[in-house]
């Protein structure tokens, strides 16, 4: 009975995120997570699942609340100075346009303590396409997939706009480059490109609910950012650039470099877990952001 409540639960979250974000939807997902853990109450799992939900609707004490049940159960391991030596290791060379406007604000670098990946999470300053949306940042992320015994890199995943990208030419890049991937950044809206993302069809997939769904590649989100910003007269966003000025070309020069290990070093935001968003929520962000999944797989 608990398993068909969860499901049901899940099947109502990707429904919320594929179709609207309808808060109706939404309460559903709620409900039947929470039906499922009157039954169930010790699953970590769905624990995370309904944190994540009210993360998404930005109802942060009952996220944080499921959070801190998912740690107490499943508690995360600080960074051992390999840990940090290893999340330095993959570090991703990222790459973004040099006319961007915001810049990355934090780095937060969550190792798997059983599969061989890293999760890079990324934070911008903001989205140019969203000024008012009570997130003071544009949270993005870059995974890492490596083997123990040679230690080269064997994925590279990346976050673009709900739609996971990968490619073969970003692990044989990553490994011409001592196991660092080179990443650009979208201007403005900051969705991770890895190398030879010009050939890739982005779509989001909806496994509960059976859906493939389009994602904008980056000749359209040229095309709208081109005429203006979604939100130009918002107040918040009157010292913003009101639309990107230049061409195609222009759009995807990806020749500013920024070092992710330097944010590493800075902040040594580096731990051991399964639930990045429980670990970002708990242990490091004093400021809210909009969470992406955790793990590409």
């Amino acid at each position: 009975m608990s398993e068909s409540y969860f499901e049901k639960g899940d099947m109502y979250l990707d429904m919320y995120d594929a179709h609207g974000r309808n808060p109706v939807v939404f309460e559903s997902a709620v409900e039947n997570y929470r039906k499922g853990l009157q039954l169930d109450p010790d699953n970590i799992l769905y624990h995370y699942r309904l944190g994540y939900a009210y993360h998404l609707m930005r109802r942060l004490t009952e996220a944080s609340g499921e959070y801190e049940v998912v740690l107490k159960s499943d508690p995360p391991r600080s960074a051992s100075e390999d840990d940090l030596k290893l999340a330095n290791k993959y570090a991703p060379r990222l790459f973004v346009n040099p006319e961007e406007f915001f810049g990355l604000k934090d780095l937060v670098a969550v190792i798997h303590p059983e599969k061989p990946i890293v999760a890079y999470n990324l934070f911008w300053d903001d989205d140019i396409d969203h000024p008012g949306d009570n997130d003071p940042s544009d949270h993005e992320v870059v995974w890492i997939e490596f083997d123990r015994n040679s230690w080269k890199v064997t994925g590279v995943y990346t976050y673009f706009h709900r739609a996971l990208l990968s490619t073969e030419e970003a692990v044989k890049d990553a490994n011409l480059h001592y196991q660092r991937a080179g990443i650009n950044v979208q201007w403005g809206g900051h969705g991770s490109l890895p190398l030879g993302w010009e050939r890739l069809k982005p779509e989001v997939v909806y496994e509960k609910i059976g859906e493939k769904l389009k994602v904008k590649n980056m000749p359209e989100r040229y095309q709208e950012l081109s005429k203006s910003i979604k939100n130009p007269g918002h107040p918040l966003a009157k010292n913003w650039p009101k639309r990107f000025e230049g061409s195609y070309k222009d759009f995807i020069n990806f020749s500013q470099y920024v070092d992710s290990r330097r944010w590493l070093k800075k902040k040594k935001m580096v731990i051991v877990s399964r639930w990045p968003n429980a670990v970002i929520n708990r242990y490091f962000l004093a400021y809210n952001y909009f969470p992406k999944r955790q793990w590409p797989k």
